[in-house]
């Protein structure tokens, strides 16, 4: 049976990055997003540098039963994928009463349902076999509420709980399991008005670097760099809940008026 490793949200970025990463140990790549002209050109681009074997999916991910779709397309084909990285997502600014139904709708598909889908399909051959790893990209935005981004942050989180459980679940088999949370980084998401960058962004290749390390140390989750280490993980613990949720949207308001 062949092996790949599957990567959702590869056409840039974070996913991208790991799609890179792969392919410079060797591996067999599936890639999946929605623009196949994207995803086309890192295809060639990773055959050509690394001489790996690269598929691609074309597929939206917000629509329903897209996941299930790749799974069985991957079972027809006899592929066994034993590590799945699930990248893709987007986050939209403004408040829930402003931005459109819809929008919404699809950025839970994607963050939520996606990711609970492709995880779950893929786990049970997994098991079965006692060999794979799941690695899910949370976020820093996972630790805490963030008024104007609160479909973001809720779905996130969802990330970031549902997959340090799966990890606990798993840890007495040959499935690791990892939840990555990286904070402001390089990639469209940021350039594009998706979030507030506070100092320095990181780059696709640090999250990479760091998911890779914590995965050796067997952790369950990991969030990226010392900076957001602290705003994610340790002020949430030191201030009330309304204080922390208020200073947020302090500062949401003001890097808001700032781009305004």
């Amino acid at each position: 049976m062949k092996e790949k490793v599957l990567i959702t949200g590869a056409s840039s970025g974070i996913g991208k990055a790991f799609a890179e990463h792969y392919a410079q140990e060797g591996r067999d790549l599936l890639l999946v997003a929605r623009s196949k002209e994207r995803l086309t050109k890192v295809s060639k681009d990773l055959h050509h540098k690394f001489n790996v074997k690269v598929e691609i999916i074309s597929s939206d991910l917000s629509v329903l039963e897209s996941g299930s779709k790749i799974y069985e397309y991957v079972c027809e084909q006899g592929i066994f994928i034993d590590i799945i990285i699930n990248c893709a997502g987007f986050g939209l600014n403004g408040t829930v009463n402003e931005i459109d139904y819809n929008n919404q709708h699809d950025e839970v598909m994607l963050n939520v349902v996606s990711v609970f889908d492709l995880t779950k399909k893929f786990l049970k051959p997994m098991i079965a076999r006692n060999k794979g790893t799941i690695i899910n990209v949370a976020s820093s935005s996972a630790y805490h509420p963030i008024p104007t981004m609160a479909v973001y942050a809720a779905s996130k989180a969802f990330v970031l709980s549902f997959t340090e459980a799966l990890a606990v679940e798993c840890q007495n088999s040959g499935v690791k399991v990892i939840a990555i949370s990286p904070g402001a980084t390089d990639t469209n998401f940021f350039s594009t008005g998706g979030g507030v960058a506070v100092g320095n962004l990181r780059t696709p290749s640090h999250v990479v670097d760091v998911t890779m390390k914590a995965l050796s140390k067997n952790k369950i989750s990991q969030i990226d760099g010392i900076n957001n280490y602290f705003t994610s993980a340790i002020l949430p613990r030191i201030l009330p809940r309304k204080a922390m949720v208020n200073m947020v949207y302090r500062i949401m308001k003001k890097q808001a008026n700032l781009k305004g």
